[in-house]
């Protein structure tokens, strides 16, 4: 079985570009899985960040953003399983929901209705999503916000979860791009961070640092097969 992760993609500030070599790997490699490491969605509208005025009122035209986004998806992988796991972009959407309007909640005001996850048939995962990998091995997949914490180097967030849960562990979130591994209980576990599919020169990144590279931030994707005798990690792709 073939599993393509997407990491961290922003729309509507995602790379056009880098959306378009997804497209075209779902269509070339047709994988069975295709999971989504969360933060699909910016929601910048409803960001407690420094907010871009002309996005700041634009809730309705992100989710539109996204649904055009999802459309594309899957009309690129009609028969895959696609699963969403909430990053913490999603989490502002439910923030908010269980901040200001509690009760709302019980009437299924859930972000993944308004963005097409519905008629697309896409599964929303809100805790990690655990894959078969190569050499008979397996991975957990998730967003990288659940555990708190940050490193200066690419990966070591990674690390410190596969640490924590013993586990072979693969998390968006940061966009760097970065894999190592270490030994927890005898037992050699892989960490992975799997960069991100966004354009960092878009407006909605400018509290990071406008016109400036951001440092590891690396456009990737991954494409793990369960059938790969010789390796664990994913085949990487540059988008």
């Amino acid at each position: 079985m073939k599993t393509l992760v997407v990491p961290d993609v922003h729309v509507p500030f995602h790379s056009r570009k880098a959306v378009r070599k997804l497209l075209e790997v779902l269509h070339k490699e047709g994988p069975e899985q295709v999971v989504f490491l969360g933060d699909v969605c910016d929601f910048h509208a409803l960001t407690v960040h420094r907010q871009q005025p002309d996005w700041q009122d634009n809730l309705v035209k992100e989710c539109k953003a996204v649904e055009k986004f999802l459309d594309k998806v899957r009309a690129a992988a009609p028969n895959s399983d696609i699963t969403i796991i909430e990053g913490n972009h999603e989490d502002r959407w439910n923030r908010m929901v269980q901040g200001r309007i509690p009760a709302m909640r019980l009437l299924g005001v859930d972000w993944d209705k308004f963005v097409g996850c519905d008629k697309n048939f896409i599964h929303v995962a809100r805790r990690p999503v655990i894959i078969p990998c190569g050499q008979g091995q397996r991975v957990q997949l998730l967003h990288g916000h659940e555990v708190k914490g940050t490193s200066k180097l690419p990966s070591g967030h990674a690390l410190k979860i596969a640490e924590k849960s013993g586990m072979n562990t693969h998390i968006g979130h940061t966009h760097r791009f970065g894999l190592t591994s270490t030994f927890v209980g005898g037992k050699q576990l892989f960490a992975i961070e799997g960069g991100f599919l966004a354009d960092w020169r878009s407006s909605a990144f400018s509290y990071a640092g406008s016109g400036i590279a951001r440092p590891h931030w690396v456009q990737m994707l991954s494409l793990y097969d369960a059938e790969d005798h010789t390796s664990p990690f994913p085949k990487f792709i540059t988008a």
